[in-house]
């Protein structure tokens, strides 16, 4: 005969219910572990990269100032985007032309702005007509002359003289090429003796394309340029550091 289930025999099943979970092994525990340390460690690289993305364009980033007076009205005349052969500083210098965005890669000296590209003169001691090598056509890339930002956006740019000044800048226009040689180029990278006698050419002069003039950069920039740091030793902070090019300094 069966014996009746009593309440004594129940007790024991609703304890073994209320005792259901996992055990917690240490082989758990070193995993959770691990995890935990690893996801700190990378919330502490995330946070090094942000601080160091935001601190990067005041602390590493070299901004050149030109001279204008009076004291104070300093301008930007544009932010470091690399060095030359010479370490001079070279900055983006935009054409203030809506409709035709175009960029020239300058060079920044103390008393002057340099260029990669020469620009070429009909007569000897740089005067006359004025040409420049086509970033398009091969034999100017062979030349070495044309920088590939040039041949990429199709017009070159470059730092010749005229009317006494050495600043102007000259950008290429579309044009046949000169129908004799060139007697001279000015080199604006040399540190003297810019003008140069040109020996004659066939494959050059081919390459050869109208030159025409932009601005004097003297006109808008006013030598000499500096960086923050040569003047008064006034530090340049993410407060004080001017948004674009041509905003005054010191603020």
């Amino acid at each position: 005969m069966t014996r009746p289930i009593t309440r004594s025999d129940v007790r024991p099943l609703r304890r073994a219910r209320r005792s259901r979970g996992f055990i917690l092994t240490l082989e758990l525990l070193l995993l959770i572990s691990i995890f935990g340390v690893v996801i700190i460690f990378a919330l502490v690289l995330i946070q090094q990269h942000f601080v160091r993305s935001v601190a990067d364009p005041f602390t590493r980033t070299i901004f050149i100032y030109d001279s204008k007076l009076p004291k104070g009205s300093s301008v930007l005349v544009g932010r470091t985007v690399s060095f030359n052969q010479y370490e001079a500083p070279q900055i983006i210098y935009r054409i203030p032309d809506p409709a035709e965005p175009l960029a020239a890669l300058l060079g920044v000296r103390p008393a002057n702005f340099t260029t990669r590209p020469s620009v070429f003169y009909d007569n000897a001691g740089c005067t006359g007509g004025t040409w420049m090598l086509d970033p398009a056509n091969a034999a100017a890339g062979a030349s070495g002359e044309v920088s590939d930002l040039y041949a990429t956006q199709g017009t070159a740019f470059a730092i010749g003289t005229s009317g006494g000044s050495q600043n102007v800048l000259y950008r290429s226009t579309p044009g046949a090429a000169p129908g004799a040689m060139p007697q001279s180029r000015w080199v604006s990278e040399r540190y003297s003796a810019n003008c140069q006698p040109v020996a004659a050419d066939p494959a050059l002069q081919a390459a050869l394309i109208p030159a025409t003039v932009v601005s004097d950069m003297t006109t808008i920039y006013i030598p000499p340029y500096w960086t923050p740091d040569r003047v008064e030793g006034t530090p340049l902070s993410a407060a004080t550091a001017p948004k674009k090019e041509g905003d005054p300094w010191p603020p």
